[in-house]
């Protein structure tokens, strides 16, 4: 697989790049204790195999954008904690406009370093950033190996539980595979703040989230290649619909994995939960940095509270029965409709995976 960047054609990731770097040797010294507690959060690589980098090299065009969801993500955690005064106005419009305009339209061909994107919220929280990226692996790795095994479901089903089973050997950064309840996301004294700062990017990253479960059912929806191909790119058909369409056309409730991804769910219950915990978080580290009643000297301790409760498999955990009857009470249009599948269904279904905690 080439990783290799275009450079004739990026030179504003160059430039992101070359300014956050810059920002990033200015600001280690001011956060000595930070960095120190960040050391126990070594950096692991993913677990190698035939299907490593499948998915980038069958499908670019649905691969770079989530580099582009990469500077997305860190942007918006940077300008809230570095610059809140002017936070709400820049998020809405020059970031939103650059993201939707240029960066989702011609996505960086590499993955963008999160800690160089943002590297006063790196600082802050880079037990909360090394949750993200560990998940975020677990994200890419699993649209590896369905590409990959394509046609082999037997395969696929082992690859995926090697996949997890990896994943969960690092109980530090690990979401849990158990559902969380609704009131740990909206339920809090600092929740719903950033949907109502800013309507028009927490809409975008949702529309993140929307893309990331749906590609997975337009994977599963068919054994042959030439099906894969099309259900690919008819989701990334519908995103882009969502990202040029203007605020009226982003989800409006966070998409969740039982009601947009339904066979992924069904077949794959610990990692779709893990999915829709990851994405939770987002929104709770969005709320708590946007909440000016979480005071500043405060928002470290509150975010790495919250990340620890979506770590363990005790607190405000709910029945997979209750997540899955959630996920589909919240209006499946409102979260931004289901996968486009042009080509379904070629194979019989899998039998559903049992979760463990059912």
């Amino acid at each position: 697989m080439s990783l290799r960047t275009q450079t004739s054609r990026r030179p504003l990731v160059r430039v992101l790049l070359a300014a956050t770097f810059t920002c990033v040797v200015g600001s280690v010294a001011a956060s000595a204790s930070a960095q120190a507690q960040a050391g126990k959060y070594y950096e692991q690589m993913y677990l190698p195999g035939a299907h490593s980098f499948a998915f980038n090299k069958t499908y670019p065009r649905a691969s770079y954008l989530f580099n582009a969801f990469d500077y997305g993500h860190a942007i918006m955690y940077e300008r809230m904690w570095r610059s809140p005064m002017t936070a709400a106005r820049d998020l809405d419009g020059r970031e939103y406009d650059l993201l939707t305009k240029s960066l989702l339209e011609k996505p960086p061909h590499v993955p963008l370093d999160e800690a160089a994107v943002g590297p006063s919220w790196a600082l802050l929280a880079p037990e909360t950033l090394a949750m993200f990226s560990w998940a975020h692996m677990l994200h890419r790795q699993l649209y590896d190996v369905l590409v990959h095994d394509a046609g082999k479901p037997a395969e696929r089903d082992a690859h995926v539980a090697d996949l997890v089973r990896y994943y969960k050997t690092r109980p530090a950064l690990a979401f849990s595979s158990h559902p969380k309840d609704m009131n740990l996301m909206e339920g809090q004294s600092y929740s719903l703040a950033f949907r109502k700062q800013n309507p028009k990017f927490n809409g975008l990253v949702w529309s993140y989230h929307w893309i990331q479960m749906t590609l997975y059912d337009a994977m599963l929806a068919s054994d042959a290649k030439a099906d894969m191909d099309v259900n690919v790119n008819a989701v990334v058909d519908r995103f882009y619909e969502m990202t040029r369409g203007g605020f009226a056309k982003l989800p409006t409730v966070m998409p969740m994995s039982p009601a947009i991804a339904p066979d992924f769910s069904t077949r794959y219950p610990e990692a779709a939960i893990i999915f829709d915990n990851l994405h939770s978080l987002h929104d709770v580290v969005s709320d708590i940095l946007a909440n000016a009643n979480v005071p500043r000297d405060k928002k470290r301790a509150t975010i790495l509270e919250a990340s620890a409760k979506y770590r363990d498999s005790t607190s405000s955990v709910t029945t997979v029965e209750e997540w899955v009857s959630m996920g589909h009470a919240m209006g499946l249009t409102q979260q931004g409709g289901p996968a486009p599948l042009p080509r379904r269904p070629a194979p019989k279904a899998a039998a559903p995976h049992k979760h463990p905690g059912s």
